[in-house]
């Protein structure tokens, strides 16, 4: 075994409709971006003005360690969004777990490294990453610490996409920053490239974030009072410190005079440092800080040094060498060694390095101060650190506050008192080992438990002399009992406190430093005897000091024999602390410490930590993964209370056992699995629901059991998206929620069969948007799909020509094969890359491209968009001989390619109890269970575009990701009935060198058999509030806040639209003529505001290019309004007459000209407000020359708040319309607005 230095690594977005969760669960993957509620990968809202509360859309972007991208948004009110876009390449599932206001997002390829700890979970904290400006606004890259395996010689040069920020051989590793853009290139580095990786590459034990904090040498001294030592003689003279590490510089002006005698225990190297941890470490016992004018002195400058190298240049070293070094220093007379070393391996002390520190302390031995680790987890201790004589050193930042990376007790199994002590370890500066390649400057920052070390072991020097007969017990119990409390950590965390050295010298008064854990395993009885722990206090000075003694918790399993104790001068007294596991629940871990007080001066002179450990009820759950074939697989599990926030991923091989409390569990795993079919790529979602642990229970997830799910539709369709998920609600209410998407490249689902929950609820919900086929081929017997492959160029017609087969596609597929003018059938093949492969068929001269898949399920690779000349498109392995066959034939193929589906299916399956095991194909009828929507998306030329309807469920997020559109489009779309209080929301933005344009509305519902008609970016677009955005409302602060969306369509009264790009939009708010508040953005906010009710105009102008835009090319629009302090606590809307118009024109967006038209004019409050105001009057104008002249209109009341009139414009086409309208409402509301081309005429 080896050892090796401790230092580190260290539903809808709409306004009432989201509903918060416990913990959100989801994942997402296809080729393109997950959606977390409602918000488009590919155009995200980041108004720049300093908006109104809540409404204010603010985007972070963050690239993970993978390579993807995470668009985080921190929307109004409750409307965060979380979007992904995968890396290149990438087409696994992307898994996003929501906690309270943290979000993880966990590429399906990184989750097994977290499972078993190889990849540090911190890296995919997306939240946490943006705290630390690991943002991409903030950093060019991302930090991170690689650690590598032990048996790797030397750290390696830095991985692909990374960039060495200097070596960290003190834990055998390096910090790297992993550039920009580079990010998918060091991940297919480190992990390889196929897929799913369970270990890392290139010697690589582990990959950590680089996390952030500051201190050093000239801060930490003085934090543990080390000068006022100092001032009273005391600077470690005469006392000899063994470092047991990588050596020494000896020629580093801070320790060449210190050191007195050295060794090396590594075979074939010489004492030199050549790694700089030993160094470091050295000079921070007793530095003399010269190279920095004493800047960077140690803690015991005047300490002698003994040398032991017993970790080579590598940074590891044999057990054995270790504790022959042990040895070695007491025999050289040290009578304090300092070790910042130990195993990854949590230990309870009997391991034999730990078993050696305890025989080599006894009899008069010296004080061993052991490193703690830098493991993160409570039982994370390992040896030699777990040694019951060690003084094991946890690490503390500038502040006293633990270390993430510091290992908390207690011990593993014994529940031992660990650690002892602590001591400042973040950041800290000390003196550099010339002896290491690279090396510049005279010292280096190094962050750890290893740097705390060395800080307790100069401090031990300093009291060693003030004390030249204590023993090393006597120096720990006196360290230990002086420390200063950290009230707000427990011993279990950071021992009995931080060092002081001050204290420790200047002390009358020391005791036990901590007493033996009592510690009882379940099961427990009434017999279980009450653990007994002696106290001793010593009093070093000439007079009697009586102590007033009590515990820091009034937990009443403690117990002291006395209140007050009297300690004669120069002698001993002692006091029996009770630890009674009667009076503990079963589950307790408690420590604590005995604080005793001068009974003169009320001061606390001296502590004693303790612990009492009642094992809580636990029992085994052992948890069997099956797969499709009934043999034991390979996978993740996850375990999860009933209602808890948080599940736990376990990696099992067939099986593991757990030691869980007892309770209600949740049990599931998600296992690649052949499929039906031979040439099927599937995913089997195994589900336990419902496990009731009240004794030891095997649970078995067992894919052979599992069945098929599937939508048929009537009309060929092929899956575009299928979104599973898994909800258990408990009794509580408390919602726990698993959302997957499966990637492209899996063809099949499969779900175990549950049996019905009896505490809270339980369902199993699909969801498919399935499309019209884009690319199908005709066979014999019939269409056949192909796959369009990602930024494949997109002809759109039928296709006949003939084939050619050219193997793998490599260059000398292509010699002597005529493919000019033909489509090219290849078979994947790793030799050659799908750049290279289209590439050599474009050279060739054909025509199209036809890839078979070389493996299971669908065969789906990206090629850079707009790089394309040539279709290209994949079919399954299966499809293969028949293509095959036919060119052998000489027979042509006939393609049929469309560009924009002219229909689409967005289903939904439910199975709220029970997933029951029968058939779980789900085949809608059309005539009864559907919507039919015509679904008319306007544009005055062609253009692309995404969008997607959402589906809400009424106990979290809508969860997808918008699929690419063109536009103008008329799209036929069967439409699902929700149930269970879910509704659709729907979003659509058209995306072009013009500018982005979005459009949002929801809260929708459909009736099956129903038939319906929905216009997107119709005429009149104008400013109007909508309820995907928050509208203006007013606060119990008297702060006004205004917004309102400025490109809402006429296809929704309740739809709110903006633009994203290529437009400017001023807003101002007037109380009377008095300005209050502007912005050059779309929303304003005024505090303030006085109590009184009074008048308020709200002014907004928008404008986008008139070369670029047909229509709405500018408004003007001026709402007035009264205001006043609100009732009550919560904030209430700001009612604004909302104008609507209505026009019938075509896909362009143009009346005909010349022909006589009706013009509509509506005008109300917020749709979604209890009592809504109608407009009582309104006024129309039009003009023909975008605003130049206005002709009035006459106006006749059709209805409520609304009017209409008859106009006959010009006969000229080309031409536009403009309007100008002016409504007014009781209560002081009034609008008028101007809109510049409102429609065209053509």
């Amino acid at each position: 075994m080896t050892s090796s230095p401790l230092t580190p690594g260290p539903h809808g977005p709409v306004r009432g409709w989201r509903r918060p969760l416990a913990a959100i669960t989801c994942a997402a993957a296809m080729a393109g971006g997950l959606l977390i509620p409602l918000q488009s990968a590919a155009a995200r809202p980041a108004d720049p003005a300093p908006a109104a509360d809540g409404d204010h859309a603010r985007t972070t972007d963050v690239t993970l360690l993978t390579g993807d991208v995470v668009h985080y948004t921190d929307g109004p009110g409750t409307n965060d969004t979380v979007t992904v876009d995968r890396a290149e390449g990438a087409t696994g599932a992307v898994q996003v777990q929501q906690f309270g206001d943290e979000y993880y997002v966990v590429p399906d390829e990184a989750a097994p490294l977290i499972a078993n700890g190889t990849v540090d979970r911190r890296l995919f904290d997306v939240t946490g990453l943006i705290r630390m400006g690991y943002d991409d606004a903030h950093t060019d890259g991302l930090p991170v610490i690689a650690t590598y395996d032990t048996r790797t010689r030397s750290v390696p040069t830095a991985p692909s996409g990374s960039a060495l920020t200097h070596r960290l051989d003190s834990i055998h590793g390096a910090a790297l920053t992993v550039k920009d853009s580079g990010h998918r290139a060091f991940w297919n580095s480190v992990t390889g490239t196929s897929g799913k990786a369970r270990t890392l590459t290139a010697g690589l034990a582990k990959l950590w974030l680089d996390g952030q904090v500051k201190a050093s040498l000239k801060d930490s001294v003085p934090q543990i009072n080390a000068p006022a030592a100092w001032a009273e003689g005391y600077d470690g003279a005469g006392v000899k410190v063994a470092v047991l590490d990588t050596g020494i510089d000896p020629t580093h002006p801070d320790v060449k005079d210190r050191i007195v005698g050295s060794k090396s225990f590594v075979p074939g190297e010489e004492v030199l440092d050549g790694h700089g941890h030993g160094t470091h470490v050295a000079s921070t016992v007793a530095g003399s800080g010269a190279a920095s004018d004493g800047v960077y002195k140690g803690v015991a400058p005047a300490a002698d040094l003994l040398i032991g190298k017993v970790l080579g240049n590598t940074g590891t070293g044999q057990n054995s060498a270790i504790i022959e070094a042990m040895e070695w220093a007491k025999d050289q007379g040290a009578e304090v060694v300092s070790m910042s070393l130990g195993e990854s391996v949590p230990d309870d002390g009997t391991d034999p390095m730990a078993l050696a520190v305890d025989a080599l302390s006894a009899d008069g031995g010296p004080l061993f101060v052991i490193a703690a680790g830098n493991a993160y987890d409570p039982g994370s201790i390992s040896s030699p650190g777990s040694a019951d004589k060690a003084l094991t050193v946890a690490a503390v930042d500038s502040r006293d506050r633990r270390a993430p990376f510091s290992s908390q007790g207690p011990l593993t199994g014994s529940y031992g008192l660990k650690p002892d002590i602590s001591a400042p370890g973040v950041d800290i500066t000390a003196a550099a080992s010339q002896a290491v390649p690279g090396t510049t400057g005279m010292y280096r920052t190094m962050s750890g438990t290893s740097m705390a070390t060395p800080h307790v072991a100069g401090a031990a020097a300093i009291l060693k002399q003030r004390h030249p007969d204590w023993t090393g017990q006597q120096l720990k119990d006196a360290l230990m009992s002086t420390s200063k409390e950290l009230t707000d950590s427990t011993p279990y965390e950071l021992g009995t406190g931080r060092v002081d050295v001050a204290a420790a010298v200047d002390t009358e008064i020391t005791a036990t430093g901590s007493v033996a854990a009592a510690a009882y395993d379940w099961p427990h009885s009434a017999g279980d005897p009450v653990a007994e722990r002696t106290i001793s206090y010593v009093n070093h000075g000439d007079h009697a000091v009586t102590l007033d003694l009590a515990t820091d918790t009034s937990d009443e399993a403690c117990a002291l024999s006395a209140g007050t104790l009297t300690v004669p001068a120069g002698g001993t007294a002692q006091a029996v602390l009770s630890l009674d596991p009667a009076k503990a629940e079963a589950g307790t871990s408690l420590s604590g410490q005995v604080n005793a007080r001068d009974h003169a001066t009320g001061t606390v002179v001296a502590h004693t930590g303790f612990a009492l450990a009642k094992e809580r009820e636990l029992y085994d759950l052992t948890l069997e993964l099956r797969g499709q074939d009934g043999k034991p697989a390979q996978g993740n599990v996850l375990v999860a209370p009933l209602g808890s926030d948080s599940p736990e991923t376990y990696a099992v091989s067939g099986s593991r056992t757990l030691r869980l409390p007892p309770g209600n569990y949740v049990v599931w795993s998600l296992l690649d699995v052949p499929g039906d079919r031979s040439d099927s790529k599937a995913w089997a979602y195994l589900v336990d629901p419902e496990t009731e642990l009240h004794a030891d229970t095997t649970v078995t997830l067992d894919a052979s059991k599992a069945r098929k799910v599937s939508a048929k539709t009537p009309k060929p369709a092929e899956t575009r998206q299928t979104r599973f998920e898994m909800v258990r609600t408990a009794a509580d209410g408390t919602v726990m929620r698993d959302a997957i998407t499966l990637p492209v490249t899996v063809d099949q689902l499969w779900v175990s069969p549950t049996r019905k929950v009896t505490e809270g609820d339980f369902e199993f919900y699909t969801r498919w948007n399935l499309q019209e086929p884009r690319t199908t081929y005709r066979t014999t017997r019939g269409s056949e799909a192909a796959v369009l492959q990602g930024g494949s160029a997109q002809p759109t017609g039928t296709f006949i020509r003939r084939t050619a087969y050219a193997g793998d596609g490599a260059p000398a597929d292509y010699a002597n094969l005529d493919v000019r003018d033909r489509t090219v059938i290849v078979d994947r093949s790793d030799a050659v890359t799908p750049a290279d492969r289209l590439a050599n068929a474009e050279a060739a001269g054909a025509k199209g491209l036809l890839v078979i898949n070389d493996g299971p399920g669908v065969l789906w690779e990206r090629y850079s968009s707009g790089t394309t000349t040539i279709p290209v498109a994949s079919v399954h392995r299966s499809q293969g001989p028949e293509l095959l066959a036919a060119d052998r034939r000489g027979k042509k193929l006939v393609m049929d390619n469309r560009g924009a589906p002219r229909y689409l299916y967005d289903l939904v399956s439910r199975h709220a109890g029970v997933v029951p095991d029968r058939s779980l194909s789900y085949e809608p009828d059309p005539r009864h269970d559907l919507a039919e929507v015509q679904n008319r998306f306007y544009s005055d030329r062609a253009t692309s575009g995404h969008g997607y309807r959402f589906d809400i469920p009424a106990y979290g997020a809508g969860i997808g990701f918008d699929i690419e559109e063109t536009y103008p489009m008329v799209r036929t779309e069967w439409v699902d009935q929700l149930s269970g209080g879910a509704t659709w929301f729907e979003d659509h933005t058209m995306n072009d060198s013009r500018g982005t344009q979005v459009l949002s509305g929801g809260g929708l519902t459909y009736r099956g058999g129903e038939h319906r008609t929905t216009d997107w970016f119709a005429p009149v677009q104008r400013p109007a509030v909508g309820s995907a955005y928050a509208g203006p409302f007013r606060d119990a602060n008297n702060t006004l806040s205004l917004a309102v969306t400025p490109y809402a369509d006429a296809g929704s009264r309740d739809r709110a639209g903006i633009m994203e790009s290529g437009d400017t939009t001023r807003t101002a708010l007037y109380q009377g003529d008095t300005l209050v508040a502007q912005s050059a953005s779309r929303a304003v906010r005024a505090g303030g505001r006085p109590a009184e009710t009074l008048p308020y105009r709200l002014v907004m102008d928008s404008a986008r290019s008139a070369q670029d835009w047909h229509t709405s090319v500018r408004s003007h629009s001026e709402w007035g309004f009264t205001s006043g302090a609100v009732a009550g606590p919560a904030r209430e809307d700001v009612k604004l007459l909302q104008p609507y118009y209505g026009v019938d024109t075509d896909l362009a967006g143009n009346a005909r000209a010349g022909h006589r038209l009706t013009l509509t004019l509506s005008a109300a409050t917020q749709e979604w407000l209890a009592t809504r105001t109608y407009a009582d009057s309104a006024t129309l104008s039009v003009s023909y020359d975008d605003g130049s002249t206005w002709r009035p209109t006459v106006l006749r009341r059709t209805g409520r708040g609304t009017w209409s009139t008859q106009l006959t414009p010009p006969k000229k086409e080309g031409g536009a319309v403009s309007l100008k309208a002016t409504a007014k409402g009781s209560g002081g509301l009034a609008v008028e607005q101007e809109v510049i081309r409102a429609f065209g005429l053509g």
